[in-house]
């Protein structure tokens, strides 16, 4: 028995998939974690550029950045990092 793929072209991209209410409470879930990737990667950055990982350091910057964008666009809050 082989399962395929629900084709994309056959569901009506103006049906809702849930109540606006249930789309507001799993954008903001979604900002709330991005929020939450951010703080950890900005935290293990300060880590690795301590123990003197470069590298590690610059990627873990990089997915802070990326996960700040994330939680902005789901309208979460930035949250100043400069202290």
């Amino acid at each position: 028995m082989t399962m395929s793929r629900p084709d994309p072209s056959k569901t009506d991209p103006k049906t809702p998939r849930g109540t606006t209410a249930e789309n507001a409470k799993a954008k903001e879930e979604a900002a709330s974690i991005a929020s939450y990737i951010a703080d950890m990667a900005d935290e293990m950055a300060k880590l690795a550029s301590r123990c003197d990982m470069p590298m590690l350091c610059y990627f873990l910057t990089l997915a802070r950045a990326e996960a700040d964008m994330r939680a902005r666009e789901l309208g979460g809050y930035s949250i100043d990092r400069s202290a």
